[in-house]
């Protein structure tokens, strides 16, 4: 049948379109969530009068309290914030990609508070296994309502941005 290729190659160039889609959507929406975390934190820090306190601490327990091989202790400070800034945004590019996939898959309607519950369990989840994984000996007890709070609004900015490039429907209310 010839027009059989033709629609088979329509039909894997549309799965190809909306495959790349979502990855992108995932990706920006990821780094949006991660970005807020960052804006949150630093000015959280900058409200208790110390800057960068909250990276720093991350950086050091997640990769390590030897430090990095660089020369002076306030440029192996930033080189590890700056690592540390690398793996949470590439973190969260991919619990961006796969919130999208949750939401393509299971037809779950995305909401801002399934975005919120998202970033409540499977952010803070996924930074306690980072925890559990380096091995390091963290008391998180003051910081935990800090943590929850914005892994919460991270969920809710990634929904959020996933819902402003999801086209409506006909018929749905907005």
């Amino acid at each position: 049948m010839p027009g059989s290729d033709d629609s088979d190659y329509e039909m894997g160039k549309r799965y190809r379109y909306r495959l790349y889609g979502d990855l992108l959507d995932g990706a920006i929406a990821g780094l949006l969530g991660g970005g807020s975390i960052m804006v949150l934190t630093l000015l959280y820090d900058a409200l208790l009068f110390k800057p960068l306190v909250t990276p720093n601490f991350l950086a050091q327990t997640l990769l390590g309290r030897e430090g990095v091989a660089v020369d002076g202790a306030a440029q192996a400070k930033l080189v590890q914030i700056g690592m540390f800034t690398v793996l949470h945004l590439a973190a969260f590019v991919f619990l961006g990609i796969v919130l999208v996939k949750i939401f393509r898959i299971t037809g779950i309607r995305n909401t801002l508070l399934f975005g919120g519950l998202y970033g409540f369990t499977v952010c803070t989840s996924l930074f306690g296994v980072s925890l559990q994984l380096s091995g390091a000996e963290v008391s998180l007890e003051p910081k935990r309502l800090v943590l929850l709070l914005v892994n919460f609004i991270a969920g809710v900015v990634m929904a959020g941005y996933l819902q402003a490039r999801t086209p409506r429907r006909k018929g749905e209310q907005q």
